[in-house]
């Protein structure tokens, strides 16, 4: 289900005052650890990645996502979310308030389903690299996440983009349990037949 049509085409909603679209450059925070957010966010061109910060303050890429994928923090979580939001590239987002998304996630059956299997494929996605990372040795790891990038995203300019080159050697180590230095050292190995998707 698209949901902004599911939205436009029923006559119970009034947008107007819930829902906007905004325009992000490249490498712009969205949001911050601590920064309190009253939205929830979908993708409607570009990518953006979602982290935190560690010890030492160095930003940890968790998940990358793209159109039509949604983030934000629902606040459910007692004042545990800690999460930055970056665009990698220009991007596109409709911004929905986040009483309203919360509210048409209970209320509206429909929308209800469209959020929990995408809640579900995002688990789904989370437990599989963990695996990975948990059982398969560098490049194993290193071809599970290419398999996941490797697709073409538009930009909000309308450019055409291959996911997995935009991530650098540390989102990637991130993403993989890795240090930069190792996937750097793995991707010197591959050659470019070889680092295709697999069945």
């Amino acid at each position: 289900m698209n949901l902004i049509e599911y939205l436009r085409s029923s006559d119970d909603y009034s947008l107007d005052r819930v829902v906007k679209e905004i325009y992000v450059a490249k490498d712009q925070l969205i949001y911050q650890p601590g920064q309190h957010t009253n939205s929830i966010y979908e993708i409607v061109s570009g990518a953006v990645k979602l982290g935190s910060y560690g010890s030492q303050g160095q930003d940890i890429t968790y998940d990358i996502l793209s159109a039509p994928d949604t983030f934000g923090n629902l606040k459910y979580l007692n004042g545990q979310f800690f999460e930055f939001a970056k665009t990698i590239i220009p991007c596109h987002l409709r911004v929905y308030q986040l009483d309203f998304f919360k509210r048409i996630i209970v209320e509206d059956s429909k929308v209800s389903e469209w959020f929990n299997k995408n809640a579900v494929r995002r688990w789904s996605i989370a437990e599989s690299r963990l695996f990975s990372i948990r059982s398969a040795n560098s490049l194993e790891r290193l071809q599970v996440i290419y398999n996941e990038f490797d697709k073409e995203v538009s930009d909000a300019e309308n450019k055409k983009h291959h996911l997995f080159t935009l991530l650098t050697k540390q989102e990637i180590g991130d993403l993989t349990g890795m240090t930069r230095q190792t996937v750097s050292q793995v991707i010197k190995k591959l050659s470019p037949a070889r680092l295709k998707k697999t069945a």
